[in-house]
């Protein structure tokens, strides 16, 4: 019995200490090559979501979207960024926006800014499509490196139903979130980073990764772009 009880401690030692630090130290991950940072024109789509996202512009490791919401786009599941807050602008039509228990209904020309630690989740319960952009001002603005995790996600989830799942989504997410400050809406963060702190190196062991080239953002013609992403010089100026 007091084998097994030391052969569990050393299992536990490997998976708390040894496991991250050979991931996050010795072994850590290489940045995500420049091919898979969204440059402006880049278009990715979730099919699951129903969520078309479109790059307008791209500078000190900010970058500015257009985001499509197709009729009666569920949206992602409800998350919670810790480092950022999101601002929704409604271009066109109606966009729902779930806070808790609360869902905020916002029509063209209205916003709302979602804080940093409020869990949340974006969607469109009409007939209509939706469109969110604000001004390419800093206050509309999102991290560089969500602008990544956006395209690998719908990239991952979109290849197989499975990865959209557990146990495969969980592990993926282990991955994801301290990477790219993007967390389930529960349990609370603190738990999913000692969760995660566990999970992601055994993760990683079995294939999973913070990205993968496969799933970059696609170049769109620059045909394809909106209006309004045409003439970035106007929506800077836009109140």
């Amino acid at each position: 019995m007091r084998y097994l009880s030391w052969g569990s401690g050393i299992a536990v030692a490997l998976l708390v200490v040894v496991g991250p630090l050979f991931d996050r130290v010795v072994f850590p991950e290489s940045e995500p090559r420049p091919e898979s940072i969204p440059e402006v024109g880049h278009v990715f789509h979730s099919d699951s979501e129903g969520f078309t996202q479109r790059i307008l512009q791209r500078e000190q490791g900010l970058i500015w979207s257009e985001l499509t919401m197709d009729p009666h786009a569920p949206g992602p599941p409800a998350h919670v960024h810790t480092t950022f807050p999101e601002r929704f602008r409604v271009e066109r039509g109606t966009v729902s926006v779930l806070l808790g228990d609360e869902v905020v209904h916002l029509h063209a020309g209205e916003e709302y800014l979602v804080e940093p630690g409020v869990p949340h989740r974006p969607f469109n319960e009409t007939d209509q499509e939706a469109v969110v952009m604000g001004p390419l001002t800093p206050e509309y603005a999102l991290p560089e490196r969500f602008g990544v995790f956006l395209s690998q996600a719908y990239g991952f989830f979109g290849a197989a139903p499975e990865n959209g799942r557990p146990p495969r989504a969980l592990l993926q997410m282990s991955r994801w979130s301290p990477a790219y400050d993007s967390w389930l809406a529960g349990p609370p963060v603190a738990v999913q980073r000692a969760a995660f702190w566990v999970v992601g190196p055994v993760a990683r062991l079995l294939g999973f990764r913070s990205y993968y080239p496969e799933y970059a953002p696609a170049r769109v013609a620059r045909g394809g772009l909106s209006a309004a992403a045409r003439t970035p010089a106007a929506r800077r100026s836009a109140p």
